[in-house]
């Protein structure tokens, strides 16, 4: 069992969250330079891609990774079909 971090921010926060998310243990964190209401980019990809049943996703607050209800349960239901956990921390 791995655990990632997902970053998520359209400023230079993402380099606080990546920081914070690899003090909390993750292995791996991919990130995405986007605007909260755009769809994930490359960096969800890449993380979909590599993680598998068992591991674990950690986030820095919904709020920080999107604003938009409709995104978050996107996120949550993706990983929860590929049996990962999703972990909320921080802020």
């Amino acid at each position: 069992m791995t655990v990632y971090g997902y970053a998520r921010t359209d400023s230079t926060q993402i380099d606080d969250q990546a920081a914070t998310l690899y003090e909390s243990g993750c292995a791996i964190v991919f990130s995405d330079f986007r605007i909260s209401t755009d769809a994930p980019g490359t960096g969800w990809q890449e993380l979909v891609e590599t993680v598998k049943a068992g591991d674990t996703v950690r986030v820095v607050g919904w709020t920080r990774l999107t604003r938009s209800a409709e995104t978050a349960q996107f996120i949550r239901a993706s990983l929860a079909d590929l049996g990962v956990q999703v972990e909320v921390i921080g802020k």
